[in-house]
């Protein structure tokens, strides 16, 4: 196998960085930047190519760049011969179907995604990341997946904006609710220095919880306890973020009830608490079942 990346950004070179050290062939990066290009080929061993070198010494071919340019580089692409190649791109929300015409031209095209943050263009060290595979012929590379020795899962791809929506929350979103923890720590009197690293721990240990209990049994606060009066000075005292608060809040008191830690009428109370002034047009929870 002889593997190209067009795009050498962080997770071309992170990739492109795990794949050398499982011992593949990589032959360059093409990029629109020859400084990138360079970078990323100094650190895997390869070389800097232009769009048509990289496209003729490659037959597995990464395009890692931003997802809005992933269909023109794939039109620009056509104006080669393909066949017998391998592209993928490695995008979360976008699925294979981008490639389009793949099939008239003797190419097997894959989306392949990391559920994985890269925070610089050295994030290598990726044996314990899940990574989707979708596609139309999986089978196709099988010895690639097999030397790689990642951890894949087929995923369909019309379930790929979902997937990508479940990455949102538990990464993206998760700097977002950190956001909102500082902004009211700063409102309570603390300084911004001292609320990062108040927050921190506190976000630690419940990722710990996780990976050592399960998410479920990994909730702490007060409504897996069945704390109404603090449930409901919260509400009233968050000058911001109420709604935010209240959605959230009913997420864990599913959680509660799934795991037995709350009596149906102790459930029922921190409801209506959560559901007070809420702006639903429906009677259902943040799940989706019907109260």
């Amino acid at each position: 196998m002889k593997i190209g990346f067009i795009g050498a950004g962080k997770v071309g070179c992170s990739f492109g960085l795990f794949l050398k050290k499982r011992e593949f062939q990589i032959v360059g990066y093409a990029s629109q930047s020859m400084e990138s290009a360079s970078y990323a080929a100094n650190l895997t061993d390869s070389s800097a190519l232009s769009f048509n070198e990289l496209i003729k010494q490659s037959n597995y071919i990464f395009i890692t760049t931003p997802d809005d340019r992933i269909e023109d580089v794939w039109n620009h692409m056509l104006d080669f011969d393909l066949r017998d190649k391998k592209v993928f791109h490695m995008s979360g929300c976008l699925s294979s179907s981008i490639f389009t015409n793949s099939g008239e031209n003797g190419v097997l095209g894959y989306s392949l995604h990391p559920l994985y943050s890269f925070a610089d263009k050295k994030s290598s060290d990726l044996g314990e990341v899940v990574f989707s595979i979708e596609g139309d012929h999986i089978s196709g590379i099988h010895a690639f997946l097999d030397q790689s020795n990642i951890r894949y899962f087929v995923l369909d791809k019309k379930k790929k904006a979902l997937y990508h929506a479940a990455a949102v929350f538990v990464s993206n979103y998760v700097v977002a609710l950190a956001k909102i923890g500082e902004d009211l720590l700063l409102e309570s009197g603390l300084d911004k220095e001292l609320s990062i690293v108040g927050t921190l721990p506190l976000m630690e240990s419940a990722l710990f919880n996780m990976k050592k209990k399960g998410i479920n049994h990994a909730l702490t606060g007060p409504i897996i306890r069945g704390d109404l009066n603090t449930i409901q000075k919260h509400i009233e005292e968050l000058p911001t973020y109420k709604e935010i608060y209240k959605r959230l809040g009913l997420v864990a008191l599913q959680i509660g009830s799934e795991t037995g830690d709350l009596s149906d009428k102790k459930t029922e109370e921190i409801y209506q608490i959560l559901r007070s002034d809420c702006n639903e047009k429906d009677g259902s929870d943040i799940s989706g079942n019907e109260r």
